[in-house]
């Protein structure tokens, strides 16, 4: 993995900027973590919250109003979906690298999702 910093958008006030924004960045900086990735692995997200580590697949990223965002995608221990709501003000989260299960389909692209 190599770290191209101008690949990653540049954080924005978030009293400047609505959820829909912001999310379009996330998804920006995941999918240029992902490019960044060997051919075998995906991005994943890390949340260290909840009084536990939860490690996220990523499958989707999405808005709910002008403040929230929606990150969705299953537990990588379990595979149990999952919903992560995030106030555009709380948003934090570590972008990891997973081993893909399925390494000779076509690697996954991150994007908005529309509800």
């Amino acid at each position: 993995m190599t770290n191209n910093l101008s690949e990653i958008p540049q954080p924005t006030s978030i009293l400047e900027n609505d959820a829909a924004a912001i999310a379009n960045q996330v998804v920006a900086a995941v999918n240029a973590y992902n490019r960044n990735l060997n051919p075998n692995e995906e991005v994943g997200l890390m949340l260290t919250s909840f009084g536990q580590t939860l490690t996220v697949n990523i499958t989707g990223i999405g808005i709910i109003g002008t403040k929230l965002i929606i990150i969705k995608g299953f537990l990588t221990n379990n595979n149990a979906p999952v919903e992560l709501l995030q106030h555009v003000s709380q948003l934090n989260f570590l972008l990891v690298s997973l081993k893909r299960e399925n390494p000779q389909e076509v690697k996954k692209h991150i994007g908005f999702m529309e509800e």
